[in-house]
């Protein structure tokens, strides 16, 4: 189902589907498929179409809540026992020397 209000927004800033794909480095089906929901956005194509339309991250999820974009990569999080080995190791070299 195409997002008319999200539609009419970039139309309004003076972009169509394929000058806002051009920007976010899609092709017009891909950025079609985003809009009309059949695809999730990326984060890196949110954070171009919203610098492009001058909007806020904040605005962007007025169109399309968060739980509708998918994360490009996971960022590493160390447990806290990974976290107390690497400081003991640390200071068993430092007491070492």
């Amino acid at each position: 189902m195409t997002n008319l209000a999200f539609t009419a927004l970039i139309k309004s800033k003076g972009y169509n589907k394929q000058r806002l794909a051009d920007v976010c480095g899609l092709s017009k089906t891909q950025m079609s498929n985003r809009i009309n929901g059949a695809n999730d956005w990326r984060w890196p194509e949110v954070g171009k179409a919203c610098a492009a339309l001058g909007i806020t991250l904040d605005e962007f999820a007025t169109y399309y809540p968060v739980v509708d974009v998918i994360k490009t990569a996971k960022p590493a999080i160390r447990t806290k026992n990974e976290c107390i080995c690497e400081a003991l190791d640390s200071l068993k070299k430092a007491l070492t020397i």
